[in-house]
C-alpha cells in the first residue's frame, strides 16, 4: 500500500481532476463523428422502384440536403386523366380502368444534375419528364406532353404523388404533419376542417372535385425529427393539394391546357427543401 501525506494526496486528486476536465473540453470541441445515418448528405436524384411487378413505373429517389439515408420515391406521373380517357397509370387499380395495359417498361436516362424519360402511347400520346437537381435545396420537375391524336385532350389533370413511407422523418401515418396556405388563416393542417369561407385559386382534394381555397399552390410535410420541411409545387399549373395518411403521401397535383391535335405543352414544378419552422417557410422565394 502505497502512503502519502495529505499535501500529495490534493496533487493527486487536483492532477486526476485537471485530466478529467481537459479529456471532457476536448471530446465536446471535438466535431461530431460521421455515422451511418449521417454521412449522405445533398440531394440525390436516381431511378426507383416501387412495385417491380408494374415495369411501366416512373419513379424517381430523391434524398433531401441534410444527412439522410431515406429517399422520397416520387411517382411521375402517377396518372394522367383527359377528356379521352385515363391514358396512363402507373400501377394496376381494378376499379379504375385504363385506357391502355401493361406497357412496356421506359428506362431514365441519366444526367450529371438527375434524370429523364420520355414515353409514347399507341395512340400516339408522347409524355416525359425530367427531375433534376437546381440548388443545393431545391429540384426542378418538368413534364411535357404532345397530343399525336386526331382528336382534341382536354381538361388534362394529372397525379404526382410524393410517396413517404421511405423517408422516416415524414412517414407519420396522419393529416396533421401536412400543409396548405389559406389566405386568412396562414398554414393549415389536413386534419383541420377547411373554412367554410374560404376562397382561392388554388384546391385542396383530387383534382377537380377539391375546393378551391388555398391561396399558394404548394403542399407540404414537416419533419418529425427537426424543424424542417419539404414543400411541392407546380407553380400556377397546380389544379390540387391533396394526401393520403394511410399511404403515406403528398401531392400537388398538376394540369394541362388543352392539346389540339400534334399541339404539345410542358409544365414546371420543384420539390422544396427548408431547415426551419413552418412559420419562416416564405414560399414566395423560391
Amino acid at each position: 500500500m502505497l502512503n502519502l501525506s495529505s499535501s500529495e494526496e490534493k496533487n493527486v486528486v487536483t492532477r486526476r481532476g485537471f485530466l478529467q476536465s481537459t479529456t471532457v473540453l476536448a471530446a465536446a470541441a471535438a466535431p461530431p463523428k460521421d455515422t451511418y445515418e449521417t454521412q449522405a448528405k445533398g440531394i440525390r436524384i436516381l431511378p426507383g422502384a416501387w412495385r417491380p411487378h408494374y415495369p411501366w413505373e416512373h419513379i424517381a429517389w430523391i434524398s433531401p440536403p441534410w444527412p439522410s439515408q431515406d429517399y422520397i420515391w416520387l411517382d411521375f406521373p402517377e396518372a394522367i386523366f383527359t377528356s379521352q380517357g385515363l391514358l396512363f397509370l402507373s400501377h394496376v387499380n381494378p376499379p379504375i380502368p385504363t385506357v391502355f395495359h401493361d406497357l412496356p417498361a421506359v428506362a431514365w436516362r441519366r444526367a450529371a444534375d438527375g434524370i429523364s424519360f420520355e414515353r409514347e402511347l399507341p395512340n400516339g400520346v408522347r409524355f416525359g419528364g425530367s427531375v433534376r437537381k437546381q440548388t443545393d435545396a431545391v429540384v426542378s420537375l418538368v413534364l411535357r406532353l404532345l397530343n399525336g391524336t386526331r382528336e382534341p385532350l382536354k381538361r388534362i389533370s394529372l397525379q404526382t404523388c410524393a410517396f413517404l413511407r421511405a423517408i422516416r422523418e415524414f412517414a407519420d401515418y396522419t393529416n396533421s404533419n401536412k400543409y396548405v396556405h389559406l389566405a386568412k388563416t396562414g398554414w393549415l393542417p389536413l386534419s383541420a376542417r377547411l373554412p367554410e369561407d374560404a376562397s382561392g385559386p388554388y384546391r385542396v382534394g383530387w383534382r377537380w372535385s377539391g375546393r378551391p381555397v388555398a391561396d399558394l399552390p404548394a403542399a407540404v410535410v414537416v419533419s418529425n425529427k427537426e424543424p424542417r420541411l419539404m414543400a411541392m409545387t407546380w407553380l400556377t399549373d397546380t389544379i390540387s393539394m391533396v394526401n393520403n395518411p394511410n399511404h403515406p403521401c403528398i401531392h400537388a397535383d398538376p394540369k394541362f391546357k388543352d392539346l389540339e391535335p400534334g399541339e404539345s405543352a410542358s409544365i414546371q414544378g420543384k420539390l422544396i427543401f427548408f431547415e426551419g419552422k413552418l412559420e419562416d417557410f416564405d414560399f414566395s422565394k423560391y
